[in-house]
C-alpha cells in the first residue's frame, strides 16, 4: 500500500499515491457496509407480541452495531485525514444552517410524496417507551450517539469524500475534496438517495449536501450539518414521539 501524507494544502489528496495505481477504497466502504449489514439483521429479529420490533432484541443489536462500526472506524482511521480542512466560521455557520433546513424538509414533506416499497416504505418504528427507565435512558442515549456522531461520520466520507471523487477519477486521491460535477452530483444524490426510505427529502438533501461540499471545499462541514440535521430530528422525534422518523 503507498505511504499516505498528505499536506494541508491538498484538501485531503493523496499526492504519494503511484502513477496508474488506484487507492484502497476498503476503508471508505467497510464502515458504512457494516453498518448497513446490521441494519438489515435487524429486520430479522424476533418481534414483540403486538408487532414491530422486539423491545429486548431491538435495543441490545443497535449497542452492538455501533460498537462494531465504531471498531471499523478505528481499523479505518486513515480516512480521517478527508476531514481537513475544517471550515472556516462562514462555512461552519452554513452548515448549520442547511443542517437545520434539512431537518424541516424531512418532517415538513412526510406524507406529500407517494412511498416505494423497494425502498422499504416507512421505518419500523421502535417506541423506547416501551423500556424501563433505565433501559430507555441508556437506549437514548446510544441511539442520539448514532444519530449525531456515527451516522455523519460514516456517510459523509463514503459520500461526499470518497464516492463524489471516485465517479470523476477512480484514482480518486487525484481528485481534491470539493471538486463536483453533475455526474458526481448526480450519482451522490442518487445512491444516498436510494439507502433511505424518505426518497424525496433524501434526494434533496443529498444534493443540497453535495453542494455544500462543493462550496466549502470541506467533508468536515457536511460532517457538521449532517450532525446538526439529526440532532434536530432526534429532539423532534423524542419530543412527538415520532418514532417512525428513526
Amino acid at each position: 500500500m503507498a505511504d499516505v501524507n498528505p499536506g494541508p494544502e491538498s484538501g485531503g489528496v493523496d499526492t504519494r499515491v503511484a502513477p496508474g495505481s488506484e487507492p484502497p477504497v476498503w476503508p471508505y466502504i467497510l464502515p458504512l457496509g457494516g453498518f448497513l449489514a446490521m441494519t438489515a439483521l435487524e429486520g430479522q429479529l424476533p418481534t414483540a407480541p403486538g408487532g414491530g420490533p422486539n423491545p429486548t432484541w431491538f435495543p441490545a443489536l443497535y449497542a452492538l452495531k455501533l460498537a462494531v462500526v465504531s471498531v471499523l472506524l478505528w481499523v479505518c482511521r486513515g480516512i480521517f485525514r478527508d476531514l481537513r480542512p475544517r471550515p472556516t466560521p462562514g462555512g461552519a455557520a452554513l452548515a448549520i444552517g442547511l443542517g437545520l433546513a434539512v431537518t424541516a424538509a424531512w418532517v415538513g414533506l412526510d406524507g406529500y410524496y407517494p412511498e416505494i416499497p423497494w425502498l422499504g416504505g416507512k421505518r419500523t418504528a421502535f417506541d423506547p417507551t416501551t423500556l424501563a427507565p433505565a433501559a430507555r435512558g441508556a437506549f437514548l442515549a446510544v441511539r442520539m450517539f448514532g444519530l449525531v456522531v456515527i451516522v455523519p461520520l460514516i456517510e459523509e466520507l463514503f459520500y461526499r469524500s470518497f464516492l463524489m471523487r471516485w465517479v470523476i477519477d477512480p484514482n480518486f486521491t487525484r481528485v481534491p475534496i470539493g471538486r463536483v460535477t453533475p455526474a458526481a452530483l448526480a450519482v451522490t444524490a442518487g445512491v444516498f438517495t436510494l439507502s433511505h426510505p424518505e426518497w424525496l427529502p433524501a434526494l434533496l438533501t443529498g444534493l443540497a449536501w453535495g453542494w455544500l461540499v462543493g462550496r466549502t471545499k470541506s467533508v468536515s462541514a457536511c460532517v457538521l450539518s449532517h450532525a446538526v440535521a439529526n440532532l434536530a430530528l432526534g429532539i423532534y422525534v423524542i419530543a412527538y414521539r415520532a418514532w417512525t422518523f428513526w
